[in-house]
């Protein structure tokens, strides 16, 4: 297949060393709770191994305010390969080294502190790679990359479970996350200039709230996602759909996002309801299509928004805001589940999910996901 046969986005070359690095990477982070469970359940009990994934992922959700405010120093790439190489390190370690407990904690907070550069030192390198008319198709084809490999990754683990001891299964991640590391070293986007690598990370980090804080349909759409991840996903997040993209540029993104996200709250009614199984895989597919869509409009919005220099803060905000209260959300469903059953957890999380969507239209920006005119000429 010639150059121009492929999608415009692709012909890029830095962004398709980009997107197969991303795909690599996930593909390891994807499979590595699964690898978890056969490495930490059996010696240690769910006690410890919740206690290792929980310290992973809140390890990522501290460190990634300081870590959108440092990309703006350094390569992105440089960064994602850095990421990578530490957590093939990491993967050894958890292959190679001691089972105490204590060891497998610090392998767990070395891995969540190092991943947090990924996603906002990837969605702030996009444009960097790929010209503004062609961030739309980019975003969708690395959204599709993330979703195909959260099937493939952890299904891949567990048949390789299956077949393997845990750690040799802890080798093959880390040979994912070398090849990833790999293709990251051949991207060789613009460098930062002389006076953003001179700036202060703390300088760089208020004006990249500032950024956010600016602009209401952004600090919206993350106050969305800070309710909904742990309020409406964890608790009904017991299947993930497969993920179908349509090429699609509405003139109001931010409408079609939320309508596309409104079909979570109902698929929650359909459990709490115990509607048959062929209606809920439907609600999921459509749901998936919904976040798909939501995914790429969001970070299209920001990619082409906010200054590139302020752009990974924002995103590292928006990742903080949309995950940091996941895994409160996943425990107080649990205990609450057990307390008062798992109907009315599921009845309330929709009604969060409803209103939580539907209030933030009334916020400018949000229907368009863009500045007004005015503001945007003001800037």
């Amino acid at each position: 297949m010639g150059p121009r046969a492929l999608p415009p986005s692709l012909r890029h070359r830095g962004y398709r060393f980009l997107l197969g690095g991303r795909g690599a990477g996930e593909l390891g982070s994807e499979m590595l709770p699964v690898a978890m469970v056969g490495l930490v359940l059996v010696e240690h009990g769910p006690l410890v191994l919740g206690l290792v994934l929980g310290t992973r992922g809140a390890a990522g959700s501290l460190f990634a305010l300081f870590s959108g405010a440092l990309l703006s120093k350094v390569r992105k790439s440089t960064a994602l390969a850095a990421d990578g190489l530490v957590q093939v390190s990491v993967m050894l370690g958890f292959a190679l080294g001691p089972d105490a407990a204590a060891w497998l904690l610090g392998l767990a907070l070395l891995s969540g502190a190092a991943g947090s550069v990924s996603e906002p030192a990837a969605g702030s390198a996009i444009p960097l790679l790929v010209p503004g008319e062609h961030l739309q198709e980019a975003n969708a084809l690395r959204n599709i990359m993330g979703r195909t490999m959260g099937v493939t990754g952890p299904a891949a683990a567990g048949v390789l479970l299956a077949a393997l001891d845990a750690r040799t299964v802890f080798l093959i991640v880390a040979g994912a996350f070398a090849a990833g590391a790999a293709a990251m070293l051949c991207v060789r986007e613009e460098a930062p200039g002389p006076d953003r690598v001179s700036e202060p990370v703390t300088a760089n980090f208020r004006a990249g709230l500032r950024e956010v804080v600016r602009r209401p349909w952004v600090l919206a759409i993350i106050a969305v996602a800070t309710v909904q991840t742990p309020a409406t996903l964890a608790p009904g997040f017991t299947l993930l759909p497969v993920v179908v993209a349509a090429r699609w540029n509405p003139a109001r993104p931010g409408l079609v996002s939320l309508a596309g996200v409104l079909a979570y709250p109902l698929v929650l009614l359909g459990l709490a309801a115990a509607v048959p199984a062929w209606l809920l895989l439907a609600g999921y597919t459509v749901t998936g299509v919904g976040f798909m869509l939501f995914g790429v409009y969001w970070y299209t919005a920001l990619q082409r928004a906010v200054p590139q220099d302020r752009l990974s803060v924002v995103i590292s905000v928006d990742q903080v805001g949309s995950f940091g209260l996941e895994p409160v959300g996943y425990a107080v469903a649990g205990a609450l589940a057990e307390t008062v059953g798992p109907r009315p957890v599921l009845v309330g999380a929709a009604v969060v999910g409803l209103l939580t969507t539907l209030v933030p239209l009334a916020v400018p920006g949000v229907p368009r996901l863009a500045d007004s005119p005015a503001e945007a000429s003001a800037r």
